[in-house]
């Protein structure tokens, strides 16, 4: 099944079972919605025979496809026509959903030009029209929901001692994945930053700073994002002295046990962690 919700909060099916009900289906032969789109780099020296390989780049998605669109539901072609222009903006992401036997994956994008629409014939005398969708995804990934798993402290060490426990995180994608977690306060919390290598760094922690009633934290292990927020807005990124979360989690990691502790938290201090599950394909690569 393929639905896409607009940027209005409507649903249109697309593909699959109720294909068409609000009057839209797609078209034949889409663009854009297979493995995510990569440019590889290759560097050459002035007398090197051939070239060496220098890494590679993922670039943002571009969709075309093509939609049939009809009178459906009591609408005629012009209501409906114009209420599927409406669930599509140039600054804000509709949603599009792919559903297989194996789960549902989503990715996010808004129109990057206008609508193509090329009639042979008024299509108000038939109800029907094609247009053709140029769409962006600047995030190439197809999404599917997080994963999350919670671990809880059973005893009081506020006055003294620590608390330890696990987690178990997966990766069951063809992408590194980099964890989120959310830590209770007050308290003091470690987590782990495993280089998942066997090297130095295979059983890496990063002590956080000591957080005060109210500054429950929010950690975000992606370079490109902001690594750690306090939900009173305190800057305590800059009691991290610079230290960093390094690694994610490589892909097709099995279930694994990772370790973390609490100092100077109440009984029942809490850790969440996130597991974001990118894809570079709506279906399959499991």
């Amino acid at each position: 099944m393929i639905t896409l919700t607009g940027v209005d909060g409507s649903t249109w099916t697309l593909a699959g079972p109720g294909r068409g009900r609000e009057g839209v289906e797609l078209g034949t032969a889409p663009s854009g919605l297979y493995d995510a789109p990569v440019t590889t780099i290759w560097n050459q020296s002035a007398f090197q025979t051939g070239s060496s390989f220098g890494g590679y780049r993922v670039n943002k998605r571009d969709l075309v496809f093509g939609v049939n669109i009809a009178e459906a539901a009591g609408r005629s072609w012009e209501a409906v026509d114009s209420a599927w222009r409406k669930a599509w903006a140039y600054d804000r992401d509709s949603v599009l959903s792919i559903t297989t036997d194996f789960g549902a994956r989503s990715l996010s994008l808004r129109m990057a030009e206008q609508p193509d629409f090329k009639p042979v014939k008024d299509p108000h005398l038939k109800q029907w029209a094609r247009v053709v969708m140029t769409c962006t995804a600047g995030n190439p990934w197809w999404v599917e929901s997080d994963v999350t798993a919670t671990w809880v402290s059973p005893a009081d060490t506020r006055s003294s001692g620590t608390q330890s426990g696990t987690v178990t995180v997966s990766n069951p994608t063809d992408q590194p994945m980099w964890l989120r977690w959310v830590c209770s306060a007050p308290g003091q919390w470690t987590l782990p930053d495993f280089s998942w290598a066997g090297d130095a760094f295979a059983a890496r922690t990063i002590t956080l700073p000591l957080t005060a009633s109210g500054q429950d934290l929010t950690v975000d292990t992606d370079p490109m994002e902001e690594m750690i927020v306090a939900a009173d807005s305190t800057p305590i990124w800059a009691q991290m002295n610079g230290v960093s979360f390094m690694y994610p989690v490589p892909a097709y990691t099995p279930a694994t046990a990772l370790p973390v502790s609490v100092t100077s938290a109440p009984a029942g201090a809490s850790v969440l962690v996130a597991q974001p599950r990118n894809w570079s394909r709506p279906w399959g690569l499991q």
